[in-house]
């Protein structure tokens, strides 16, 4: 027990003690909050931007020959048609400059659903601005027999549906029950991203700088296995706890600064239930995952001759990873289709596919329970084929390891 505590604490501090490790720590939030930032901040100044001009915008003909344009919605924005020349005139003037803009509705706009707009000017702001005005007179002029402002509003932009589903007759949460166990999905794809390199870092530059023979004189090769999966465990917890941190600390910055926050796709943050089992499935679901790819991460390293091709052969992880991203729908949509259930059971896609139909709840009966206990086998043989890959890797430097010798007693 004390070599493995020994093993954790050196593993552990190896890591956490490392300037880089903290860099990127911090790096990451704080870039994702300045693209936010300045993203929200550029957007905001844009739209202002060609708010301004639209209201500075007065020197703008049109011409309508469809019949189609309100003459009271033109004069509500202090512009009138230009009924005195033709579009060819008008489009002359524009280019002379004596006019800075034209709007032409042609008499086939019912058909062709387009129309023309000519500028004095290249700058995109302007024709930004002049091309909000036309839409929005021919929206306006459209809509205005429906009668009030309030129901051209509600033709214009539709209305939100609150959706109210059941289960076994209960009214759910319906997307926001999707949300707690859904953050198991972006959990294992941080410990993935930070976690599971540094088993692959580790044991392939122990075996290139062969201190991997001095290591196994002190330890046996499964009490250093283990003890580096909880040490980088450990890391784990270390970074999760950060980030969390960090979110509480912005989630309550944004109350003090802006007050309610508003979340995407209906979510509402009072409404967020945390079932238990489904917590407890996607919490079993990532300890599993990360182990067993931890494992394999692992015996690559060992296996490999050098941490270059340990590197090269390692993409096969980080690809099965991120291969149920391009089966989602049929996940979601189509749980007992034929290649839903292969990525399911397949150990290199298990855990996200798992996780994926944990959050959305398309597993039923003992399938949950038989897919974590199909992952814990993958994992445990992960770990296994790890140990081994670990003792002969001691002895084979220059060559990779066959798979064969991987089996030989």
């Amino acid at each position: 027990m004390s070599k493995l505590r020994s093993v954790i604490r050196h593993e552990y501090l190896t890591i956490v003690k490392q300037p880089s490790f903290w860099i990127v720590m911090i790096a990451i939030p704080t870039l994702l909050a300045a693209i936010i930032g300045l993203t929200y901040f550029g957007n905001k100044s844009s739209a202002e931007r060609i708010e301004e001009v639209a209201r500075e915008l007065k020197n703008v003909s049109i011409i309508d020959k469809s019949g189609l344009i309100n003459a009271a919605v033109v004069k509500q924005t202090e512009l009138q048609f230009s009924t005195d020349v033709s579009p060819e005139e008008a489009k002359e003037k524009v280019r002379q400059g004596s006019i800075d803009a034209l709007i032409v509705y042609p008499e086939n706009l019912a058909e062709s659903k387009t129309y023309q707009v000519y500028l004095s000017t290249n700058d995109f702001t302007k024709s930004s601005s002049v091309t909000s005005i036309a839409d929005n007179l021919l929206k306006t002029s459209l809509f205005i027999p429906l009668g009030s402002a309030e129901i051209i509003a509600l033709a214009q932009n539709g209305a939100t549906g609150d959706v109210t589903m059941f289960k076994d007759g209960e009214a759910t949460g319906g997307f926001n029950d999707y949300i707690a166990p859904g953050l198991f999905i972006v959990l294992f794809y941080i410990i993935f991203a930070f976690s599971v390199s540094y088993m692959l870092t580790s044991v392939s530059e122990e075996k290139e700088n062969r201190s991997m023979e001095m290591v196994l004189t002190y330890v046996n090769p499964r009490t250093l296995i283990v003890g580096k999966l909880l040490a980088v465990s450990l890391v784990t917890l270390t970074q999760v706890t950060f980030f969390l941190l960090l979110a509480l600390i912005g989630f309550f910055a944004m109350q003090q600064v802006g007050g309610d926050i508003t979340l995407p796709a209906g979510i509402s943050l009072d409404k967020i239930s945390f079932s238990p089992m489904p917590i407890f499935f996607g919490a079993a679901y990532l300890i599993v995952g990360f182990l067993m790819f931890a494992g394999f991460m692992i015996a690559t390293a060992a296996a490999a001759p050098s941490s270059k091709e340990a590197n090269n052969f390692s993409s096969v992880f980080f690809i099965g990873a991120f291969i149920p991203f391009y089966f989602l729908m049929p996940i979601v949509t189509d749980p007992d289709g034929i290649v839903v259930r292969f990525l399911t059971f397949f150990p290199l896609t298990s855990p996200v596919v798992a996780l994926i139909r944990n959050a959305v709840g398309n597993m039923e009966g003992i399938t949950p329970w038989l897919v974590l206990c199909t992952m814990t086998i993958f994992m445990l043989i992960s770990i296994w084929i790890a140990v081994k890959a670990f003792k002969l890797g001691a002895l084979e430097f220059g060559s990779a390891i066959k798979v064969s010798k991987l089996f030989r007693k």
